[in-house]
């Protein structure tokens, strides 16, 4: 479709055309207004929550800042031609289902234009209809494309929706990052896609696995477009999700071949509303949180009168970040100290924020521990907006406890310096997600041994020349 028949209400529009072009015109609504309304709240971050909190004021007693203003004039400006486009498009594909053009008022009603926006997206038009009554086709072979591109089109776009849809439930609504999210919609997704492009006649094993992994990858650029998740998380996501997907695509493919054992549309409605539902029991009652200990260790040549001041606090650390701190992770910069003794309070600087540690154990040159009572995020997201809004993060999901440090005298005036730094992490599997925060929280603490080693053994070459 060309730009100027965007604009234009005369014709007929299709379902492929009619749902991308309300999906295009949605994100490009949805991240237009975040930057145009980005510094206009009290926050720095572009979230997707910061155009709806200006048009709240219009339900408010209170008066209405320029800023306010300009900023409400920008998104009217912005919006107009967004939403031309989308009752242009949806008046075609009404006339192309026979239906009076007004009905185009529905995209406007909240809650309702949702089911309105999905039943015109499977509804066939007249003439597809007409061709499947000739060919005694039923439902919901009547509704699907024939073509195979058409099919994959819908199996790309079914998946990735439906995937995009109870992912934004599951973290937007519930809060919760658990197995169903992870493991359970994965492979719905992947079944869902696969069953979408076969349902009208047989279909490669690869091309319903290809099918899948396109609508995984879909989903991500949607999750990501929308802003609720960001790139590194979405990608560190991904090995669990593939798999998972292929194998539902897996089993869509085998079900399709065999007649005799065919999902039918009304059971793939069932396990849609079911995931949330588990996924909502879930979050009800969760399962116990586990804690979990790294343990690191280095030698370093130097006494442990030496080490130990470079223990309680150290200078920046000028080292550049390993790669896994550059995908925005957050790493150590310097720690200081106010005091001596169990009681007092350390602050530890990260490239994120500032972290809090109250000492509980003081043993001069032997025994160093804090808790960690106010954190610094544990990461920065990557996303096209800049920084975002992330629930993970915003709730805490990841939250570091007790780390103790240990100093031991060893032969030839040197010292082993060991180190356990605990952690909770809330999201699930846990098993996965530990090979990540363990890999984290171990580079934390060697970036920290290499900068103690580095400054002990140089004051020990100082005092040897003394």
């Amino acid at each position: 479709m060309r730009l100027p028949e965007l604009f234009d209400y005369r014709g007929r529009s299709g379902r492929s055309t009619f749902g991308l072009t309300l999906i295009f015109v949605f994100l490009g609504m949805h991240n237009l207004f975040r930057l145009a309304s980005a510094g206009a709240t009290a926050s720095g971050y572009r979230s997707g929550s910061n155009y709806l909190l200006l048009l709240c004021m219009f339900f408010e007693q209170r008066l209405v800042s320029a800023q306010e203003k300009r900023v409400l004039s920008i998104i009217l400006v912005l919006a107009i031609p967004c939403l031309w486009v989308a009752v242009a498009v949806t008046v075609k594909r009404l006339r192309d289902l026979g239906l009076v053009w007004s009905y185009a008022a529905l995209l406007f009603v909240p809650a309702v234009n949702m089911l309105f926006f999905l039943l015109l997206c499977v509804v066939a038009g007249l003439d597809e209809r007409e061709d499947a009554e000739a060919r005694g086709e039923r439902f919901p072979a009547s509704i699907l494309p024939r073509t195979k591109w058409g099919s994959a089109i819908v199996g790309l776009f079914g998946g990735a929706t439906a995937g995009t849809a109870l992912c934004w439930f599951s973290i937007g609504v519930l809060g919760g990052y658990g197995t169903v999210l992870f493991l359970a919609l994965p492979f719905f997704m992947g079944f869902i896609s696969a069953w979408l492009y076969g349902y009208r006649e047989p279909r490669s094993s690869t091309e319903c696995l290809a099918v899948a992994m396109g609508s995984v990858f879909l989903a991500g650029v949607l999750i990501v477009g929308i802003a609720f998740e960001g790139i590194i998380c979405v990608a560190m996501a991904a090995p669990l999700a593939i798999p998972l997907a292929l194998l539902g695509a897996g089993l869509a493919h085998e079900t399709l071949k065999t007649r005799h054992v065919r999902i039918q549309p009304r059971a793939l409605c069932v396990l849609f509303f079911l995931i949330p539902a588990l996924a909502g029991a879930e979050r009800w009652k969760p399962a116990p949180i586990p804690v979990h200990t790294v343990h690191s260790s280095v030698e370093i040549a130097a006494s442990p009168g030496l080490v130990w001041p470079r223990v309680v606090a150290f200078p920046r650390i000028q080292e550049k970040p390993h790669w896994i701190f550059r995908l925005g992770m957050a790493y150590p910069l310097e720690a200081r100290l106010s005091g001596a003794g169990a009681g007092r309070d350390r602050e530890s600087v990260f490239s994120t924020g500032i972290s809090r540690e109250p000492v509980l154990a003081w043993e001069e040159n032997r025994h160093f521990a804090f808790r960690v009572a106010v954190e610094a995020p544990l990461m920065r997201e990557w996303s096209p907006y800049g920084q975002i809004r992330v629930r993970h993060l915003e709730d805490h999901d990841f939250r570091p406890g007790r780390v103790d440090f240990e100093l031991t005298e060893l032969p030839g005036g040197r010292t082993q310096l060991d180190c356990w730094s605990s952690y909770e992490n809330r999201m699930w599997p846990g098993e996965y997600w530990q090979l990540w925060t363990d890999e984290v929280v171990r580079q934390i603490q060697l970036r920290v041994f290499r900068h103690i080693k580095r400054l002990a053994e140089a004051d020990a070459s100082r005092d040897a020349v003394r």
